[in-house]
């Protein structure tokens, strides 16, 4: 299994963000988690809503990829993101262009924001907030792990089982 370096905050203003900012001090597949994003976004710079200490929000950076390798590393979080949610009996489907849907309801986003230079990525970072116990949303349709199993659930427990997750499928898919 690779082996990758995780940094973990309480507060960022973006866990994405920070590694951007900072990737040049940062080694190839470093994971940095946070309790709370006070600026998170998705796609088009929309608004990432999360209320502290209840989601999970996290960013892996990859460094010295070839821009050819972009279908395999989308496949790589979709695919693994999906399939083990789909292991925990949540009917969780990918809506183009980086989100996770059960029942027409928000569960995930993904965002992938990358820099290349000639036929390589500087970096790829990939952004993955993941609804778990949050219940009030200010959108509509959105949902959480919590509300969809009707359990509250350990954030560090389910984080450490998607990092490995993603961490056993990253050798098979790249």
């Amino acid at each position: 299994m690779i082996s990758y370096t995780l940094l973990e905050f309480e507060e960022l203003i973006s866990t994405s963000d920070f590694l951007k900012e900072n990737q040049t001090y940062f080694p190839h597949m470093t994971i940095v988690k946070a309790n709370h994003q006070t600026q998170g976004r998705g796609q088009f710079d929309r608004k990432w809503e999360s209320k502290p200490q209840v989601n999970l929000l996290f960013s892996i950076l990859l460094k010295q990829m070839s821009v050819s390798k972009m279908f395999e590393i989308r496949r790589w979080i979709v695919s693994t993101m999906v399939t083990y949610l789909q292991k925990k009996n949540i009917e969780v489907y990918f809506k183009d262009p980086n989100d996770l849907y059960v029942f027409e309801q928000k569960l995930c986003g993904i965002l992938i924001e990358t820099q290349a230079s000639f036929n390589t990525f500087d970096y790829v970072i990939i952004g993955v907030g993941l609804n778990v116990n949050q219940h009030d949303f200010d959108q509509p349709k959105a949902t959480s792990l919590s509300v969809l199993l009707n359990q509250t659930i350990n954030i560090n427990h389910l984080f450490q089982d998607i990092i490995n997750a993603l961490m056993e499928n990253y050798e098979q898919l790249l």
